[in-house]
Parts: structure tokens; sequence; C-alpha cells
């Protein structure tokens, strides 16, 4: 393995071990000294990698936003969905995503965190950000159900999902996304119609 490789192997484990301790602990936890200790590293190691504590946080936004994009690439969307394939779609890549439950903990924590730290929390959107293409790939979505003025509408589909991950992820409820995502659709589907 290349120097290169193991170096990059490296980040990823530290940047993994650093999700999992803000999911566990909390963003406080995170330090280069518990990353250490999570890996089983001599002291020190982490420091390497990241220098500073915002360095590794960086890291493991890098890690996080990589993931939520690959996760995107591999839900495709029919070309003429109906409402109720669009929310078993949905309610799909949500249980796709709750699989990886700590991300979406360490996102949200991380948020809070650095919710007055402007320069953060343009990391934490991603670069490109990520918000931006959840909205356009809700607004492709409602446009191929022939939902009138899908871009507005993106927005609060985006917010809705956010909405119901946080729920699941956070607070462990036993919610039924399809049934609630279907409503949503339907409503909306349902106002063009009465227009």
């Amino acid at each position: 393995m290349s120097e290169q490789a193991a170096g990059t192997d490296r980040r990823s484990e530290i940047a993994e071990a650093g999700i999992r301790l803000i999911a566990s602990r909390g963003v406080r936890a995170l330090t280069h000294r518990a990353i250490d200790a999570e890996l089983a590293l001599p002291v020190g190691s982490t420091s390497y990698y990241a220098r500073t504590r915002r360095d590794l946080t960086k890291l493991i936004v890098q890690r996080l936003a990589t993931r939520t994009l690959m996760d995107m690439g591999r839900m495709p969307i029919p070309d003429r969905p109906t409402v109720p394939q669009a929310a078993a779609l949905i309610a799909h890549g949500l249980d796709m995503t709750l699989v990886r439950a700590d991300e979406h903990l360490a996102r949200i924590a991380l948020h809070i965190e650095y919710r007055s730290d402007p320069a953060m929390l343009e990391a934490l959107a991603g670069d490109p950000p990520l918000r931006p293409r959840l909205i356009r790939a809700a607004e492709g979505l409602l446009s191929s159900l022939g939902v009138a003025e899908p871009a507005r509408h993106a927005h609060d589909l985006v917010a809705l999902m956010d909405s119901l991950l946080m729920q699941r992820a956070v607070r462990g409820a036993k919610i039924n996304v399809e049934d609630i995502v279907r409503a949503y659709l339907d409503g909306i589907s349902q106002a063009k119609a009465s227009d």
C-alpha cells in the first residue's frame, strides 16, 4: 500500500471514529486524544492528520458529505412515478440512510454546535453544497409527479424528509414514513387539481 493510500485510510478511520464519538458522547467529546484512544493509536497520532480540532471536525464533515452524496446516487427515480411509488422511494431512501444513524446524530450535533460559526456551517454544507442538490432532486421528483410549482414545494419536501429522519434517528420514533410522505404528496398534487 502506498504512503498516500495509507494516509487516506487513516483519515477515513479517524473520521469514522470521530463520528462514533460525537454520536455517542457529543461534540465536546471530540478530541485528538479521544480519537487516538478509540483507534488504539499512540498519543499524538491523530494530530499528524488533523493538526487542530477544527481540522479534525472538517475531516469528519467531509466524510459525512461524501456518504450522503453516495446515498443520493444510489436512488434511481423512475421517469413518471406515481405518488405511492415516490413515497415508497423516499421511505426506502430514509431506511437506507438510517443504517448509519450515527452519521445523522453526528451531523445534527455538529449543526447545533457550530450554528453561530458561518465558516463551519459552510463546511457542513459540503463542497459543492449538499442542500441545493437535495432540493434539486426533490424538485425533479415533484416535477415528474406533475406537481404545480415544484421549485416552491421542493424546499418543504426536503424539510419534511429532514424532520422524519431526525425523528427516527434521534428519538427512535416508530413512524410510518411512507404514509406521511404519501399524504404530503397527495395534498400538494390535489392542490394543483383544485386550483
